[in-house]
């Protein structure tokens, strides 16, 4: 039997290590260059990730051809439960897709949503869409 010995920072730092791998790794594109490729799609940790056509049409009606793709939706465990949106055009489409109400002249660019309108965002739009997990540990 081997037993090994670690202090609760190398847990903590293999622990965020793992996270970290977990996380998708990708480069975003403009809902313009998307809908002018033949083959939508973006790379995701070193592979080829489609875009369904359907979502990018979708997204033609109620965002800006300057939306960035994939709209990051950012599971932290600090959050108690969240998730959070950031970017002011990402905002402005995932209250659209809720059904709440857009203030125009706001300048807000995070917002947060919960598990049950987790589902009707990925199911309105799971190719453009991406989830990240950050972990927080306390110091």
């Amino acid at each position: 039997m081997v037993i090994i010995v670690m202090d609760m920072k190398d847990v903590e730092t293999i622990i965020k290590g793992i996270i970290k791998d977990m996380n998708p790794r990708f480069k975003k594109k403009t809902l313009k260059e998307l809908l002018s490729e033949e083959k939508p799609h973006v790379i995701i940790n070193g592979k080829r990730h489609r875009i369904k056509r359907r979502e990018l049409e979708f997204l033609k009606e109620i965002a800006s051809e300057n939306l960035k793709l994939p709209i990051v939706l950012e599971v932290d465990s600090s959050l108690g439960g969240a998730i959070k949106v950031s970017g002011k055009e990402e905002v402005k489409v995932i209250s659209k897709i809720l059904g709440r109400d857009v203030d125009i002249f706001s300048e807000k660019d995070v917002m947060y949503i919960y598990k049950p309108e987790l589902r009707i965002v990925r199911r309105e739009l799971p190719t453009t869409t991406q989830l990240i997990f950050r972990l927080s540990l306390s110091d």
